[in-house]
């Protein structure tokens, strides 16, 4: 660390010890003193404007934001690692029961793209929807899961999952599943048709 970084953090702590400090009375200190001390820390002063300065010029200035930024992105790069995996499997055949590789249903084929990146999430749909947080449908992301009732689950009811690879800015998004028509396919969100009809709600596993 540079010299110049180590003297603003001890100049940091310092002048943090007199700012908390000044307003108290100090045993065996002159009342003139303490009165000086306490002046010291006020705004406006040279030792308040000492202060702002290195909280300023402070290498620790916006750490959270920038951990917080690193995380993001990181969940962000594994979404996409995830999102290219499970294009992988683009037109593999849909099989009631079927976890993969081969052959998917839908809970299937999301649990085996999560297991495959360290999420041991639940093998049916209607488990999976019971984990994670709850997501709005205009807060989307990729890596989210979408949930839909089917026709053997009946209204209402979950009986079909798929997952968020792509936000657009008109709101709408895109999102893979086994389908049973059509094996592993993309699909668009809203449809105005059957997705839409039938869509329940969405749940975030990831960077929650």
């Amino acid at each position: 660390m540079k010299l110049s970084k180590i003297l603003s953090i001890i100049m940091l702590m310092t002048f943090a010890a007199v700012s908390a400090q000044a307003k108290q009375p100090v045993k065996g200190l002159p009342a003139a003193h303490a009165e000086a001390a306490s002046h010291f820390a006020e705004e406006g002063t040279l030792m308040h404007g000492a202060l702002a300065n290195v909280r300023i010029n402070s290498p620790f200035v916006d750490l959270s934001k920038q951990v917080e930024k690193s995380v993001d992105r990181n969940v962000e790069e594994l979404v996409g690692e995830m999102a290219d995996f499970a294009a992988s499997f683009l037109g593999t055949r849909y099989r009631l029961g079927a976890s993969g590789p081969k052959q998917f249903d839908c809970s299937g084929f999301t649990s085996y793209i999560f297991k495959k990146f360290g999420f041991n999430i639940n093998r049916d749909s209607r488990s999976q929807y019971t984990q994670g947080s709850k997501v709005a449908e205009g807060d989307l992301r990729p890596g989210d899961l979408m949930f839909f009732s089917s026709r053997s689950s009946g209204k209402g009811r979950v009986g079909h999952v798929g997952m968020v690879v792509d936000v657009y800015p008109d709101g709408s998004c895109k999102f893979i599943h086994a389908s049973t028509k059509h094996g592993v396919v993309y699909q668009k969100f809203p449809d105005n048709a059957y997705y839409s009809k039938h869509y329940i709600g969405a749940k975030r596993l990831i960077g929650e």
